[in-house]
């Protein structure tokens, strides 16, 4: 598996292509609580990537950490053809 990003709050790091691809897309990278592109994992997952939580347990509660998103390196290049188009719904009334 190869890791696209790591999505930290406030410490997030991506793939040179990923972020290129998010950043033409035009959509917010802040969009939710410092989390960048947080709330596109589940197209990320449409297009054929996964995602890992990254969460430390304290006790009898825990805290998330952040998410790492990685993808097969056989399916990486139909990711990169597939994601933008879905990411295109998300602008299309706009």
């Amino acid at each position: 598996m190869k890791q696209l990003a790591h999505i930290a709050i406030g410490e997030s790091t991506y793939e040179d292509a990923f972020r290129k691809l998010l950043e033409d897309s035009g959509l917010p990278a802040d969009d939710f609580e410092g989390l960048d592109w947080f709330s596109l994992l589940p197209f990320f997952v449409i297009a054929g990537a996964s995602v890992r939580s990254l969460t430390h347990a304290h006790g009898d509660h825990s805290h998330f950490e952040g998410a790492i998103v990685e993808i097969d390196e056989e399916l990486e290049a139909s990711f990169y053809d597939v994601l933008p188009e879905l990411l295109e719904q998300l602008t299309e009334d706009e």
